[in-house]
């Protein structure tokens, strides 16, 4: 019985320290609890919810699954467990773990709200408004509702409507965490960046150490084009979390952009010894080694890049130029080639794909991608040259004729038309003269009538 009390005695004492915040103290207090009876379904559940206000979401998340295990009829463990699942962006077993919860208590609106937030994350959104309707039939009005949908409406670029949730959000709950800066992100898609400022600041002032919208905010000045600014959002972070990625990362495309390109490989060092799996990495490594003129090291980098290459890359122009740039063309033309499957109608990426053939002396094959680029964008003035060139390099003199003479009528003070013009002229008598030529050759062997 005095084990029992003094396990009792470690609750209590736990349950202060965490209304105080002070997680670490509160999760000692309640292992020795648990070391007294290991088998105390509440107590292990309080020292998951321990673990979650720590932000340890992994640790939160076995925790919780403990309680599941020992009392399978648990319903706030296995709500728990799918929030944080959630949240650790695994959201097919959160969604399960919430349906699970729905099974046990079907008229409980709390595993209703998670699942918008995991539908959400999945890309279901029309299931994700549904679950929230279904939501609003058990109780009326629910801040957490409103903030899910509002992120599944902003994934949709529905960005009003998202602004609209979370308003509803914050009027319901004006403590809710990160409401205004998930209000702030809606408004800079919708393209107000001032209003989103005046928001992220307001989050901040609210939450000063939240290194999420500290991060998102840092994001936001890049955009504004105020990098002073946003690398002191990013060393903020750093001063809080040293370990911090995410914002090692950013700093580290501050500097490129500063073309402060030592600074720059430290900060990408950095992030690849944290987390050598971090997108962009390798890419920005390589861009530091070819702008430091290693290029050897900038093919090291970019031959990963180019293994693990998907449709999703965002900028497989820039990862196409600087691959063309180190030498690696066969690897610049499947960057391009990715480029045009996922945007067809992106008349750069045919180009690039043009000058790459033209430059291998694959005429043909130029031709054929940089006349794509100009169906696709008929004002595109280097592709026009391109073709003009290409059609004078091929010996196909009667099309690079026409299409100078409707070059010059269109754009008659264009000096790269009159250089191809002066060109063109130069070949023209060339060929002109090679061909009066052979047929003299011809004639004094006694091959004209031959040859005719």
């Amino acid at each position: 019985m005095s084990e029992w009390n003094n396990g009792e005695e470690h609750v209590e004492r736990a349950h202060e320290l965490f209304e105080l915040g002070r997680w670490e103290e509160a999760e000692a207090e309640l292992r020795k609890a648990l070391a007294i009876n290991p088998n105390q379904v509440d107590w292990t559940y309080n020292l998951g919810l321990t673990l979650e206000a720590a932000g340890r979401l992994v640790e939160a998340i076995d925790v919780f699954e403990a309680v599941h295990r020992l009392d399978a009829r648990h319903y706030p463990a296995l709500v728990s467990l799918g929030v944080n699942l959630s949240r650790a962006g695994r959201p097919a077993e959160a969604l399960a773990a919430l349906e699970e919860a729905v099974r046990l208590d079907p008229g409980n609106e709390a595993a209703y709200c998670p699942q918008v937030g995991a539908l959400a994350q999945m890309g279901r959104h029309d299931e994700a408004e549904q679950v929230y309707y279904m939501a609003r039939q058990i109780r009326e009005e629910c801040p957490v509702c409103c903030a899910n949908l509002g992120e599944s409406l902003l994934q949709r670029g529905q960005f009003e409507k998202a602004i609209w949730c979370f308003k509803e959000a914050a009027r319901l709950d004006p403590r809710m965490p990160r409401v205004h800066a998930r209000l702030a992100a809606a408004y800079a898609s919708l393209g107000q960046p001032e209003q989103a400022l005046r928001l992220y600041l307001r989050a901040l002032r609210e939450d000063p150490g939240n290194i999420d919208t500290l991060l998102d905010l840092g994001m936001h000045l890049v955009t504004m084009d105020r990098l002073p600014e946003a690398a002191e959002k990013f060393r903020r972070i750093l001063e809080l979390e040293p370990a911090n990625a995410d914002a090692h990362f950013r700093l580290g495309q501050i500097a490129i952009a500063a073309r402060h390109f030592a600074a720059a490989a430290v900060e990408f060092e950095l992030v690849s010894k944290l987390n050598a799996d971090y997108p962009g990495v390798a890419l920005n490594l390589a861009i530091v080694a070819y702008h430091t003129g290693r290029h050897d090291v900038a093919r090291r980098h970019l031959a990963g890049v180019i293994e693990s290459l998907t449709l999703d890359e965002p900028d497989l122009l820039g990862l196409a130029d600087l691959l063309n740039e180190v030498g690696l063309r066969t690897e610049a033309a499947r960057a391009l080639t990715m480029l045009a499957q996922r945007e067809p109608r992106n008349a750069e990426a045919s180009h690039r794909l043009g000058v790459l053939a033209l430059r291998r002396g694959d005429f043909e094959r130029g031709i054929e991608y940089t006349r794509r680029a100009l169906r696709l964008d008929p004002a595109h003035e280097r592709a026009n040259h391109n073709l003009l060139l290409a059609y004078i390099r091929s010996g196909r003199h009667q099309r690079a004729r026409v299409m100078l003479r409707r070059a010059l009528k269109a754009a008659p003070d264009d000096p790269t038309i009159h250089r191809l013009a002066v060109r063109f002229q130069t070949l023209s008598l060339v060929y002109r003269a090679g061909r009066s030529l052979r047929r003299l050759i011809e004639h004094r062997l006694g091959l004209g009538a031959t040859s005719a």
